[in-house]
């Protein structure tokens, strides 16, 4: 088996993926961050040029690190860069620079096993990109049990692929850096991977069709993120152009056009369940057609009080249920949220204007309600639709989510810092500025601060560490 691809970063320039596609391409693997751990210019641009156009994609990083600290850095910088969104292939260190090349064996390996368990702990694949005199003459033996993807090509490289020098080793293999490929300006890099990923990752994590179901609506909406309604009956397929507040937006088009300039929040739901699934499965899921009214979903399914990925949520609020979403993800008690017609303020936003990501305690949202789809009568979510933007990998079922909160102290920079943020800052425990938290994803003195407030306050040993102690009192309240 024999997939071809291509390596990209901003040296590339602008890129058509949409010429990209048409030629034929069987994945992409981007360059996310560059020297000093800065995210590549062109990274966004790219990755969405590859959800929207159904190109398995996969991530590098460029490794400048001599110490476990430094690599545990990038690692970390990479997977808040990723932002929980959804990878096909793997994350490839790239571990080959001049100034790595007196590193011993022992530091080496200890360097790259601190690399991949931040990025497996985060629930991505991981694997090894260096050129293959490297991997000869370099990689400590231990490293070569991972995947690893090898460069070699000619010295007069045309682009071709010259089987002669095909690596003895590996699950790719970079054949050339001067490919020609319609829809980037310039030579690019080309490869052969001769592993699959796309085919594994249902056996590998375990799949249900339920799981590849839910994934495929989630991903839809994410790629809505950013969606502003208009103020006329103009422009509606555009994210941003002519905005306005009176409810003009293209789901009312899609699924029920004489309803145009009414609140949207459940339309936006029946949007992307039909997106995902089509018209007729859509309406199966939901129970009728189109779901435009709160009520009448909690009406028809049952009303559960605590929270699954995939589910549709009815917020109460004064008095009857009022606004709608889809849970993407539950840590603990806390559930996010891909949301129609609301804001990014925090608390129930109903014709808020836009398309936003959220996250709620559910313990404070006395009222609210869980609908739960029967995924299991949706059979073609075998190919899970791949949307721009994603900013959540949503391999999770159940009340499970992908990682689990880490240890937390002053300095440390990642996801778990954010959700320590979020639930101090939603329990009211301000920093030393005496002011809400930043979520900023980084354990600064306003954040241990607050941390400690909490920790006194439960009885806790006040240490400013959040560590399992804290963590299991925390999400349990």
């Amino acid at each position: 088996m024999e997939i071809k691809g291509i390596d990209v970063s901003a040296w590339n320039g602008v890129i058509d993926w949409q010429k990209v596609a048409n030629y034929g391409m069987g994945f992409a693997i981007l360059r996310i961050t560059e020297k000093g751990n800065k995210t590549d210019s062109t990274f966004e641009r790219n990755y969405a040029g590859c959800i929207t156009h159904s190109i398995p994609v996969g991530v590098y990083k460029y490794s400048y690190a001599t110490n476990i600290s430094e690599i545990k850095y990038e690692a970390e910088t990479v997977i808040n860069v990723l932002k929980q969104r959804k990878l096909d292939y793997p994350v490839f260190l790239d571990i080959e620079d001049k100034c790595q090349e007196n590193l011993s064996q022992d530091l080496m390996i200890q360097m790259i096993d601190t690399f991949r368990d931040i990025i497996i702990r985060a629930g991505y694949k991981f694997g090894i990109y260096c050129g293959y005199y490297w991997y000869k003459t370099k990689l400590p033996e231990k490293a070569k049990k991972y995947d690893c993807w090898l460069a070699a090509y000619p010295s007069q490289d045309d682009g071709t692929m010259q089987i002669r020098l095909k690596p003895a080793a590996g699950i790719g293999w970079q054949y050339s850096s001067k490919a020609t490929i319609p829809g980037i300006s310039g030579k690019v890099d080309r490869n052969v991977f001769y592993k699959d990923y796309t085919a594994t990752k249902n056996e590998d994590k375990g799949e249900t069709t339920m799981d590849k179901a839910i994934e495929k609506v989630i991903l839809i909406a994410k790629n809505e993120e950013g969606y502003l309604e208009k103020k006329s009956n103009s422009q509606l397929d555009s994210k941003t152009a002519n905005a306005g507040s009176a409810n003009f937006t293209k789901y009312w088009r899609d699924i029920e056009p004489s309803y145009q300039g009414q609140p949207w929040c459940a339309a936006f739901v029946s949007w992307c369940f039909m997106k995902a699934f089509g018209l007729e499965k859509a309406k199966k899921l939901l129970k009728h057609w189109p779901y435009v009214y709160c009520p009448t979903l909690g009406n028809l399914f049952t009303r559960n009080a605590n929270p699954k990925i995939g589910d549709i949520v009815i917020f109460y609020h004064n008095g009857t249920f009022t606004h709608t979403g889809l849970v993407t993800a539950v840590i603990g008690d806390r559930f996010y949220t891909i949301e129609g017609n609301t804001s990014g303020a925090s608390g129930i936003i109903a014709n808020g204007g836009g398309v936003c990501a959220k996250s709620y305690l559910n313990s404070q949202m006395p009222g609210t309600k869980f609908c739960t789809p029967d995924y299991s009568i949706v059979s073609d979510a075998s190919a899970p639709a791949k949307p721009e933007n994603t900013s959540s990998n949503t391999t999770q079922t159940g009340e499970e989510y992908m990682f689990e909160p880490k240890t937390v102290k002053a300095g440390d920079k990642n996801t778990s810092v954010l959700l320590l943020q979020e639930i101090l800052k939603s329990r009211g425990f301000k920093g030393k500025n005496k002011k809400d938290l930043d979520l900023d994803w980084e354990a600064g003195d306003n954040t241990i601060y607050a941390l400690k407030q909490y920790q006194k306050s439960r009885g806790l040993d006040v240490d400013g560490v959040c560590g399992s102690a804290t963590w299991k009192d925390l999400i349990a309240i």
